[in-house]
């Protein structure tokens, strides 16, 4: 059975992401699903552009729903600035028809969703989830959608903040547990990984550090042995250093880890794509596309001071898997055998 609506995939059919909400959701639901050979930034804004052209029709194959990773939208605002006007307005107004947008697979930067809503005028829906679970907690379909965090469990789900020693009041921040009707029992033939996993009551440790904020929504903090850096005894979350940092107008794209440090345990590092055309013109100069003076001035007006980057690194690209995220834990270990 088909229905009126469609669905363009562009996620691997591998992760939670891709396969169920993307792919295997829909299907129940008798949508269609469309895939494209490979992730195309001109091929998205043209179908699009097909899906609903400026006679204010709408296409019999017209897609209505899209789902992507963070990177993948990184690169479509990156696309639509670098076209002429009058096919920007073209693409923001085929856009801004489709019933919903979605992103997931990891941590959705504030000024990319923010971006991303000036352009198509689609609040970006975030949600959490995990291969053990499938998907627990979410921001609502219907509602106040907040950035920077996944919302609140869904019905039927618990979940909790515990500490290092395994308590579970008055914890700020913490690693996250999931209780869900759909959480698996065991990982096949891993008795001992699975028992590690738990905790009493039959929620299972996702390995991911979160804080709730003030409205009760949950706020992903980044992964306890990649994201959480330990500098001079504060624990510093990288994903919301990146997500300031990304504010920068030089900086097109950025990773922030923690590299060892004999002072302070860790050090903020910070990795920095550069803006192409800023890059040009300070070249032209005989400068850097930035220094670490200048970041550390303009962020001394957004970051606590121990937060501020120490140290920079410019790069031309960040290694990605296929899900367009990047292995922290192994970049952290190859640049600390270069300190």
């Amino acid at each position: 059975m088909v229905s009126a609506s469609a669905l363009l995939v562009l996620t691997s059919s591998i992760h939670v992401h891709g396969l169920f909400n993307a792919l295997l959701a829909p299907l129940y639901a008798g949508s269609t699903v469309e895939f494209m050979p490979k992730f195309s930034v001109r091929g998205i804004w043209q179908r699009w552009r097909e899906s609903y052209p400026q006679d204010q029709t709408k296409a019999d194959d017209a897609v209505t729903v899209f789902t992507g990773v963070p990177t993948m939208y990184t690169r479509l605002i990156q696309g639509f600035e670098a076209m002429d006007p009058a096919l920007q307005t073209a693409s923001a107004t085929a856009a801004r028809q489709l019933r919903l947008m979605m992103c997931g697979s990891s941590a959705l930067p504030l000024p990319v969703m923010q971006q991303w809503e000036a352009i198509t005028g689609h609040v970006l829906l975030e949600r959490y989830g995990m291969t053990e679970f499938v998907m627990a907690i979410s921001n609502p379909l219907e509602g106040k959608r907040k950035g920077g965090t996944v919302g609140n469990p869904l019905p039927g789900v618990q979940a909790k903040i515990i500490a290092e020693d395994g308590s579970c009041d008055n914890v700020e921040v913490g690693e996250l547990c999931i209780k869900s009707p759909s959480l698996f029992k065991e990982y096949w033939k891993l008795p001992e990984v699975t028992k590690q996993s738990f905790i009493d009551g039959g929620f299972f440790k996702t390995g991911d550090a979160a804080r709730v904020d003030e409205d009760g929504y949950y706020v992903i903090l980044g992964r306890t042995n990649a994201d959480i850096m330990k500098v001079g005894g504060y624990k510093l979350s990288a994903l919301e250093i990146e997500a300031v940092l990304l504010e920068h107008p030089t900086i097109s794209e950025c990773c922030v880890l923690g590299l060892p440090d004999k002072d302070y345990g860790e050090a903020v590092c910070a990795i920095i794509i550069p803006d192409s055309e800023i890059k040009r013109k300070r070249e032209e100069e005989l400068k850097p596309a930035l220094t670490l003076e200048e970041l550390s001035t303009w962020a001394k007006e957004k970051l606590a001071p121990y937060k501020i980057p120490t140290r920079l690194l410019l790069w031309e690209s960040l290694p990605r898997n296929a899900m367009g995220k990047v292995n922290k834990k192994e970049l952290k270990k190859q640049l600390a055998d270069q300190v």
